[in-house]
């Protein structure tokens, strides 16, 4: 896993933990007075979480393509070699 696909992983986390928080917190006066009646705050960390975790699984599913690519040029190239001796 490399730090960017970490990166986005704690960060996902972390925005789902405080959502949870939020929302088990939403009878205080405190966080009662930062929700809006529209759009919840538990809301908004709650769609950051999922595009922290999304962008995970992107730069995540990005990466094997390369290696894909690469393992089979090199698996091909031998082949290739030995079509081009027989010609």
């Amino acid at each position: 896993m490399s730090t960017v696909q970490r990166s986005f992983n704690w960060i996902g986390v972390i925005l789902a933990l405080a959502c949870v928080a939020v929302i088990l917190a939403g009878n205080t006066e405190i966080v009662w007075q930062s929700e809006h009646g529209g759009f919840p705050l538990s809301w908004v960390l709650a769609a950051g979480a999922i595009l922290a975790f999304v962008a995970t699984e992107f730069s995540d599913s990005a990466a094997p393509l390369l290696n894909e690519e690469e393992e089979l040029g090199s698996q091909l190239s031998p082949e290739w070699e030995t079509a081009e001796v027989r010609n």
